[in-house]
């Protein structure tokens, strides 16, 4: 036996301290694990009514997305209430992954009914959320944008296109890396294409109705 050995070392001790430890560790995960399967199912709550607020947007039920923001806003807090429980928790992502959800639906009704725009203090979601949030807007607009076009709406087909622009000039100013602001470069690189392809298909509506409104009026 190696000399620098103390002879004196209490094997049940030692058991009896990590007994104490690993017991403690258990009950924490214990508690994590409990935490965590009601913040999964909060989330798909909260995912679910973003979604309907949006169906329910783009099918002009306003007064049907306004009761659902009042369910989804107590959604919210309660799956925050896991959530904050533990900081483990808190930041292993499904936050801000299901906050992104919550704040795309809010914006998109505030925007469409003229309420202003809440920030994420407002909205009591963190930085990274509402940044994805936002950028998760702008295919919704351009959704509405399409749908106006449809049925001859050119001014409010151009209004959600100009609301489009405004949010990517805005998120493209954010120059971080993507271990700070996740994910958000990526949807910037969307939300360009879809500005694109919308201003160009606007062009072409347009075009094609000035054309309509000259054969019209040319004489018989």
């Amino acid at each position: 036996m190696a000399s620098w050995l103390q002879a004196n070392i209490d094997v049940n001790i030692i058991r009896k301290r990590l007994r104490e430890i690993v017991g403690e560790i258990d009950k924490l995960l214990s508690f994590r694990e409990k935490e965590r399967d009601a913040m999964i199912k909060k989330s798909r709550d909260v995912i679910r009514l973003s979604g309907w607020i949006i169906n329910a947007i783009h099918r002009g039920s306003l007064e049907e997305a306004k009761q659902y923001l009042n369910e989804l806003e107590k959604a919210v807090k309660e799956f925050l209430a896991h959530a904050k429980s533990d900081n483990y928790l808190f930041y292993s992502g499904l936050v801000d992954s299901t906050l992104a959800e919550y704040v795309e639906a809010v914006i998109l009704y505030k925007l469409v009914t003229g309420e202003g725009l809440p920030g994420p203090n407002e909205l009591g979601v963190t930085e990274i959320s509402y940044l994805q949030g936002l950028g998760d807007v702008v295919g919704e607009l351009r959704r509405l944008a399409l749908d106006f076009m449809r049925v001859d709406r050119l001014e409010e087909a151009e209004l959600m296109l100009e609301l489009m622009e405004v949010i990517y000039n805005e998120l493209r100013g954010l120059e971080y890396p993507d271990a700070l602001i996740p994910g958000v470069k990526r949807k910037v690189d969307v939300a360009r294409r879809l500005i694109d392809d919308t201003k160009a298909l606007l062009i072409e509506v347009k075009g094609r109705k000035e054309v309509l409104k000259a054969l019209a009026a040319r004489p018989n």
